[in-house]
């Protein structure tokens, strides 16, 4: 259930609440006022009865009203009908009192449910207002001039979109804005409508455990329609970074050749306001991998999952970081697409022969790797085909690299192969 349908039902059970309440409280009064009937002006009201016997239940207020001045001036058997009452006038004006103090009881209570209602459409209001704002806000990104944007090479069109990635496009499509709560206020900045915007989406993508800057601009693109690299999606990553609400950190590999990747988390106060607005927080890969595989101390290890889960997942497969295997082997990644599976070792150095033979286990008696560079994807092959050995291999360089230059990711799409050699 969507955070909106979760408010509406919020709002709609406090109305009803309040009208149960006063609704109650009505029928108690009226009950009281019938007593008192009955037992000040007991034939007066029996009179009234035998003439109509819908009487009392279906009186208003102004037949209520009519029958106390008409037994206060013209009182029938004032002797037995008015309990106390001593011929002085003195039981007419309690009743008046009481009368009296009823009906002020009643008003202050209809004054306190007319409140009540104003609040709540108060409340609803301002939710709309918010959500129109914020839908003027995303109307107004997309109706730029569509030849400028066209002729920006960075905007990522859903065809370029592996179906994993386009389904969080059309996830975001569905996400109702909340409105920031009163503790991270400050943080968010609520008023700068486009920008909230885009820090909740960025927020809501943390969460679904999405950690890698290049995916999230990519989706963001497709989504909004600009540019991956323009600074209306960097700064509000910006600026929750420096909110606190998220951590970030770009992490790099040396050797054999220098690379890197932006990466962040949600932070203790980001996973807080997540929950708040009741989504539920994934643990991101690098989390995971530093929760399980020493992330932090392996720095280069740590690119090289991450660079890798992210160049299967932009040319169409499901990937999972650290998957849990029966047996002996330890692989870093899992891939799957179209019915195919394979349990991925990503290695940037030599390996041994024992590791390709208990992950040919896994993979019914074939390897999957993924080398650094050429070369080492070659010698990897070799160790594998020594001992009989058959797969399939790829490597960082190639994925990440065009010759010397390092690849634009919106031009990678899911028809593009993972996978340099099989044998």
């Amino acid at each position: 259930m969507s955070y909106r349908d979760r408010a509406l039902e919020d709002l709609i059970e406090a109305e009803r609440k309040l009208r149960e309440n006063a609704e109650h409280t009505a029928r108690e009064y009226r009950a009281l006022v019938v007593e008192l009937a009955q037992r000040l002006a007991g034939e007066a009201l029996e009179a009234r009865r035998v003439e109509n016997p819908g009487v009392p239940q279906a009186w208003t207020p102004a037949d209520w009203r009519s029958f106390w001045w008409g037994v206060a001036v013209h009182p029938v058997g004032v002797k037995s009908a008015w309990t106390g009452g001593n011929g002085n006038g003195n039981g007419t004006k309690a009743l008046e009192g009481e009368i009296a103090r009823l009906k002020g009881e009643v008003e202050a209570l209809r004054s306190a449910l007319e409140r009540a209602k104003v609040e709540l459409a108060q409340e609803r209001k301002a939710k709309e207002a918010l959500q129109e704002k914020l839908s003027r806000a995303g109307e107004k990104a997309e109706k730029k001039p569509k030849q400028k944007q066209e002729k920006s090479r960075h905007v990522v069109s859903s065809d370029m979109l592996s179906e994993y990635h386009r389904n969080l496009v059309e996830e975001l499509r569905g996400v109702v804005f909340p409105s920031a709560p009163l503790r991270f206020k400050e943080q968010l900045n609520p008023d700068e409508a486009l920008r909230y915007r885009r820090k909740v989406l960025i927020l809501y993508l943390l969460a679904k455990g999405i950690g890698s800057r290049l995916e999230i601009d990519r989706v963001l693109s497709a989504l909004e329609n600009v540019s991956a690299r323009t600074n209306s999606i960097r700064k509000p990553a910006d600026e929750l970074v420096k909110a606190g609400l998220l951590v970030s950190e770009s992490l790099r590999m040396e050797s054999p050749f220098v690379t890197g990747l932006a990466v962040y988390r949600l932070s203790e106060d980001g996973k807080a306001l997540c929950r708040a607005w009741g989504w539920q927080v994934v643990e991101s890969e690098w989390e995971r991998l530093m929760r399980l595989h020493q992330g932090e101390s392996q720095e280069a290890h740590t690119v090289a999952i991450l660079a890798f889960a992210l160049h299967a997942r932009l040319r169409g497969w499901n990937v999972t970081v650290l998957p849990e295997v029966a047996g002996k082997a330890d692989p870093d990644v899992l891939v799957e697409r179209d019915g195919e599976r394979w349990y991925v070792e990503v290695e940037r150095g030599d390996g041994s022969r024992r590791k390709w033979r208990n992950l040919a286990q896994v993979n019914g008696g074939r390897v999957a790797l993924c080398a650094a560079n050429e070369e080492g994807r070659e010698r990897l092959i070799r160790d594998c085909k020594a001992e009989r050995l058959g797969g399939v291999a790829t490597d960082l360089r190639t994925l990440v690299f065009e010759g010397d230059s390092p690849r634009n990711l919106v031009d990678i799409s899911p028809a593009e192969p993972l996978w340099v050699e099989s044998w």
